[in-house]
């Protein structure tokens, strides 16, 4: 049987929301490092999330061991995108209706997954608005001097 409970915020989550659990901070914590690089396999539409996502987070917040995971991130959205332009398509094709002779078109059903693990993703990664709600990044003039010891 596995751990009970909710599963554990990383310790850099943690850290970043003043720790409001006051439960002790794992110092010795192993702390990936490195820059995540965009894999060449992505999608061009999985590149521009890969890019805008990563310009709009803190320094670190993101390592090189993270990149697997936020690379099947950005290729979801890219399968939800498809989905639904496609989705789009067949509506203008046979009107209004997201079920066709009876039948829900696959394209919801391949939305609907790719929207269940987007929020899944996102939520391990940190990226979703609740995760990111409790974080305090401090006084942003300060430069990367701020995040320094978060990830060494």
């Amino acid at each position: 049987m596995g751990k009970r409970g909710p599963k554990p915020k990383p310790t850099q989550l943690r850290v970043l929301e003043g720790n409001p659990s006051r439960r002790p901070i794992n110092h010795e914590e192993p702390r990936p490092t490195g820059d995540p690089v965009c894999p060449d396999h992505l999608s061009e539409d999985a590149k521009v999330v890969w890019r805008q996502i990563m310009d709009s987070l803190p320094p670190g917040m993101i390592s090189a061991a993270d990149s697997p995971l936020f690379a099947t991130y950005c290729q979801t959205w890219a399968l939800h995108k498809a989905a639904t332009e496609a989705l789009e398509r067949e509506r203008d094709l046979l009107g209004d209706s997201l079920a066709p002779r009876g039948r829900i078109s696959p394209y919801v059903k391949i939305a609907i997954e790719a929207t269940r693990t987007m929020a899944s993703l996102s939520s391990r990664l940190g990226l979703s608005p609740a995760d990111r709600s409790g974080l305090k990044i401090g006084d942003r003039s300060k430069g990367s001097e701020r995040w320094q010891g978060l990830i060494a």
